[in-house]
């Protein structure tokens, strides 16, 4: 069953643009990760029609074979048009229409705010990019900002030259998944913190003020379960250290001072360092964070006071913390220690991967449907993403993590633009249980059934059939079946089926290449 035809919508989804001209599916890829992953589409005819089909970029794409099954779908990321000596080439990857620049001052970094051109991304989408400058003024900045969205909120066509007679295009198709690199993925969930070092602070157990206190509020704008706390400490002296337990709990505020505890956490004094290191507290139990509600961090040692022997918390006079301050207990009342700055700390929360995947998906996948998760994870990470990594990025690793079967999890981008997360395939045992490749480089499902070429079978196990020789000694050697396909191509204009990728091996499909290293 032969790629047959091929439809494209308008960008909107509305009914199909139409332009008279003769279509010739070339090939089409797919990938364990995404599912179809690219595409090549001719067109021949009348050179006003070709010259239309740059109206298509960006629009979406579905690939039929003889009997009307649906084999690829994506969208339309460049078109190519030839004729007579001169080609016209327009590229989805040359579009940014949403800009921001980051830029240091005095080597401390700032982020302008993004700008976008409204009427590109209601027509394409948002397609962002994040610029840097080096010790540059604001002013400049916001300058080089807008002067690159005016020079690239639309695709850019790319004149060139050949040697030709005939009208041709070339129309090339990207996945679904693509898209997730246009945004860059920023969620302040999961994460607060004063993380800028600087000159300051505070013993803890040393004086008559033994316990520190520092009120803090989330940026992010929904409610999250924190888990964690780090500080920036340190014991002393290193001759004659404390051996007590340093302890952190979360409190709850009244009327500006702790209230009571929510959480808490110890480290034993071995595990604190004679220098300054980021050490982690893990709560005893999970504590909500809501929005706009203060909350404290209370630093003490489990052990009496002493003033030769001390616990030490990292602190910076700056006080550039916005959303909290720095308390001490007298042992009567809570009282201000500004000059002793605000207390360096990291707060985190944890989700499952899965879940992580999920909100990516709803925040920064413009073109999805939706999200099928089919298998959990059972892996939990912190969710926070400051924001500088683009979407796809922050995605891949997410499924790379895996679950908690030690397997990877794979993604498929299914027709009605909805993603399918799932579990990669347990490895048979068994090869009954596996597809079949055979020498003739058909392939065959476990049922015996020949796989139709057009199909592009990817995210399977497949062993050899009637490949290598049962003579052949293979107990010295890592058996190549079964193998993983990872990626796949299918020629249209041949009807044959390529494996192009397998995991965790060189190809074998491939050999005779230049192997990097």
């Amino acid at each position: 069953m032969t790629a047959k035809r091929f439809i494209y919508w308008k960008r909107d989804y509305t009914p199909t643009l139409q332009f008279d001209l003769d279509y010739s599916i070339q090939k089409y890829s797919r990938a364990a990760l995404g599912g179809p992953k690219s595409a090549s589409i001719t067109a021949t005819g009348n050179i006003n029609n070709l010259y239309r089909l740059v109206e298509l970029l960006r629009c979406p794409v579905v690939i039929y074979d003889t009997h009307d099954y649906e084999r690829w779908w994506g969208f339309v990321s460049s078109v190519d048009i030839q004729y007579k000596n001169i080609s016209l080439g327009v590229d989805i990857k040359t579009m940014f229409n949403k800009i921001a620049v980051a830029y240091t001052i005095e080597n401390i970094r700032y982020t302008t705010a993004w700008s976008s051109d409204t009427d590109s991304t209601t027509e394409y989408g948002i397609k962002e990019m994040l610029l840097s400058k080096s010790d540059v003024s604001e002013s400049y900045a916001l300058q080089t900002r807008d002067t690159q969205l005016q020079s690239s909120k639309y695709p850019i066509g790319i004149p060139g030259f050949f040697s030709g007679k005939d009208g041709k295009a070339t129309i090339k198709c990207s996945s679904w998944l693509s898209t997730l690199d246009w945004r860059y993925y920023q969620n302040l969930v999961g994460k607060e913190s004063y993380e800028t070092l600087g000159t300051g602070g505070r013993e803890i157990g040393e004086d008559d003020r033994p316990i520190a206190a520092m009120s803090f509020q989330i940026e992010a704008a929904v409610a999250w379960d924190a888990s964690v706390v780090w500080l920036h400490c340190y014991k002393y002296p290193d001759d004659d250290p404390p051996v007590d337990n340093l302890r952190v709990d979360i409190y709850s505020d009244n009327a500006g001072d702790p209230n009571a505890s929510l959480a808490n956490a110890t480290v034993a004094a071995a595990d604190i360092p004679d220098n300054a290191e980021w050490i982690k507290f893990t709560l005893s139990a999970a504590v909500t964070l809501n929005t706009a509600t203060t909350y404290w961090i209370v630093v003490q040692r489990t052990g009496a006071v002493d003033a030769d022997s001390y616990y030490m918390v990292d602190t910076n006079r700056d006080n550039g913390y916005p959303r909290g301050s720095l308390k001490l207990w007298n042992g009567a009342a809570w009282v201000d220690r500004e000059f002793k700055g605000d207390m360096n700390f990291i707060i985190e929360g944890s989700q499952e991967t899965t879940e992580q995947a999920s909100d990516l998906i709803t925040n920064i996948g413009q073109f999805f449907a939706g999200t099928y998760i089919d298998n959990a994870s059972g892996v939990y990470s912190n969710q926070y993403r400051d924001g500088d990594n683009k979407g796809l990025y922050e995605f891949e690793k997410l499924l790379e993590t895996g679950t908690t079967n030690d397997r990877r999890l794979l993604c498929d981008v299914l027709s009605d633009r909805y993603l399918r997360i799932y579990e990669e395939p347990v490895k048979p045992t068994n090869m009954v249980n596996a597809y079949k490749l055979d020498n003739q480089y058909r392939l065959f499902d476990p049922f015996g059934k020949l796989v139709q070429p057009s199909e592009c079978t990817v995210g399977v196990w497949c062993a050899f059939k009637d490949v290598i020789p049962d003579s052949v000694d293979l107990s010295k050697l890592i058996n190549p079946s079964p193998f993983f396909i990872e990626e796949a191509e299918y020629d249209a204009t041949k009807d044959e089926y390529k494996i192009t990728k397998v995991r965790d091996q060189r190809n074998y499909f491939d050999i005779g290449g230049v192997e990097q290293g």
